[in-house]
């Protein structure tokens, strides 16, 4: 016990234990050493607290309207929890598949007088810390129908920590039996994508208030859904089943997860990661004539790599779709899905353009070696956030015409929209040369990310909001309509002077010496 404790507090619960790691900037003030552990519990909880109280209560609402239901409540009750299973079980085996691999930071706790078991149950634990988000998700599910629905509450309460036991346990086995399959980016992404379906069932449960209960019992997809997760070959139910025998299923179960979880953790544990194949091969390097890198230029490819590498490019592009193609079902309209877009990806677009230039202008000086200039250098990082979040307003738009709720008066947000986003990549690009963070995930500092947001969100709701009311109300009385148009010309002026204003700042810290 005493090296498991002392493997929290030096290295916390972080998937990425680089708490260990002292710069050169940083000096210990003090003898006594913070409990990393305790630190990341505590921000975890704070971060995920708010979302779980506007869940319970969001759950408290859906149940108290199938009071009526008790049956459906509880079928209900039964397809969230699968969903739920499934998402943590996919999140901890992928996670788990790193963590029970031989990486780096394995490799150096490997050569310390520590047990494989005892960092075997670190890992376990750190792998199920990084699944708090989901598991805020269960207890949300849990409180709101315990609060609605009349039940044994002990009893449920014990199924339910038997449920998740349940699910641990078997996502710890096939994590040991598969560790080093995955690599670290992979379970970024990985994790990344989650968080986005976790978005959706989130804003599901947001709509779910407002909808007719027996309207959604004349959804043929949605009963046969229903029907499924509350049938016997749903083994993501069983901890809830009316039936013991499989409730005793679901505990020897575990208990044969749990020994054999131990039993391969001691043997096949800490292998080596799995490497591509031809690492054998001669390190001579050919350049050719025939890369994409020579057809579309180097930086360009490089950028789209480090963009297709990175776990926070897959939530900040497409965040902004998911949400807006969720307004645009529960709107009924392409103008409910493009405001709320822009308004998202506007912001967005500068902290990417701001990662990307950040990632190379942290060594300027090793840019000015290279036989090109520096507006092919910034170039690709401005271009590739306006043409992505340009891209997918136009894929939103499709979709909305496809599905027969496209407006024509949505087609005046295009200009506008590649106005807002170059705009956006200006400013997070400059702001992440003169004020950049201190971290690798963030571009700017703190004082920089406000002033952006309340430029860009300023902007674009003075803009969107503006030419919403003109297009829905062109009838406007005199002071009304005055005030509409002194406010949207207002911000057209006020956008293409900080857009000349932006482009000559980021122009000249781009061009001066250090």
């Amino acid at each position: 016990m005493g090296e498991l404790r002392i493997l929290f507090k030096y290295l916390g619960l972080s998937l990425n234990p680089q708490n260990t790691v002292k710069t050169k900037r940083k000096r210990i003030t003090s003898s006594k050493e913070p409990n990393y552990a305790l630190r990341y519990i505590l921000l975890m909880f704070s971060s995920i607290l708010p979302m779980a109280v506007f869940l319970t209560i969001s759950n408290y609402n859906i149940y108290k309207l199938l009071t009526n239901y008790p049956d459906v409540a509880e079928s209900f009750f039964i397809a969230s929890m699968s969903i739920f299973s499934l998402f943590y079980v996919v999140g901890f085996v992928g996670t788990g598949m790193h963590a029970f691999s031989r990486s780096d930071e394995m490799e150096l706790l490997l050569t310390m007088p520590i047990r494989r078991s005892v960092l075997a149950v670190y890992n376990l634990v750190v792998t199920l810390a990084n699944q708090l988000f989901t598991l805020g998700f269960f207890v949300s599910t849990v409180l709101g129908f315990l609060l609605v629905v009349r039940t044994n509450i002990v009893g449920f309460i014990l199924r339910t920590l038997l449920h998740i036991a349940f699910l641990t346990s078997l996502s710890a086995l096939l994590s040991v039996l598969s560790g080093g399959i995955s690599s670290k980016r992979f379970v970024r992404v990985l994790n990344a994508v989650i968080v986005l379906l976790l978005v959706v069932v989130y804003l599901f449960f947001v709509y779910i208030q407002d909808v007719n209960v027996e309207l959604l019992g004349q959804n043929a997809r949605f009963v046969k859904f229903v029907a499924f997760t509350t049938s016997k070959y749903n083994p993501f139910n069983w901890s809830y089943s009316d039936d013991l025998l499989f409730l005793i299923y679901v505990i020897i179960l575990t208990g044969a997860f749990l020994h054999s979880f131990w039993y391969f953790a001691g043997r096949v544990v800490y292998e080596n990661t799995q490497t591509k194949k031809g690492n054998n091969k001669s390190n001579e390097v050919v350049v050719s004539q025939k890369t994409y890198a020579s057809k579309f230029g180097g930086f360009l490819w490089k950028d789209l790599k480090l963009l297709s590498r990175s776990e926070q490019f897959v939530f900040l592009i497409f965040y902004p779709a998911i949400f807006s193609l969720f307004m645009l079902f529960v709107g009924g309209s392409s103008m409910n899905a493009a405001i709320p877009f822009l308004a998202i990806a506007s912001l967005y677009c500068a902290i990417e353009a701001g990662l990307l230039t950040k990632n190379d202008f942290e060594y300027r000086e090793i840019l000015r070696t290279f036989p090109v200039t520096i507006r092919t250098i910034i170039t690709p990082k401005l271009a590739i956030p306006i043409i992505l979040n340009e891209g997918l307003l136009i894929i939103v738009a499709f979709i909305s015409y496809a599905f027969g709720k496209f407006e024509k008066n949505s087609l005046f947000l295009f200009p506008l929209s590649l106005a807002i986003f170059a705009l956006s990549a200006l400013i997070g690009s400059y702001y992440s040369i003169v004020d950049p963070g201190k971290t690798k995930n963030n571009p700017f500092s703190l004082k920089a990310t406000f002033l952006i947001e309340g430029i860009v969100l300023g902007l674009s709701f003075g803009l969107l909001l503006t030419l919403t009311i003109i297009l829905a109300r062109p009838n406007l009385t005199t002071w009304k309509f005055y005030a509409i148009w002194l406010t949207f010309i207002g911000s057209i002026i006020a956008l293409i002077i900080l857009t000349t204003n932006y482009y000559r700042k980021l122009k000249h810290a781009l061009t001066q010496k250090d």
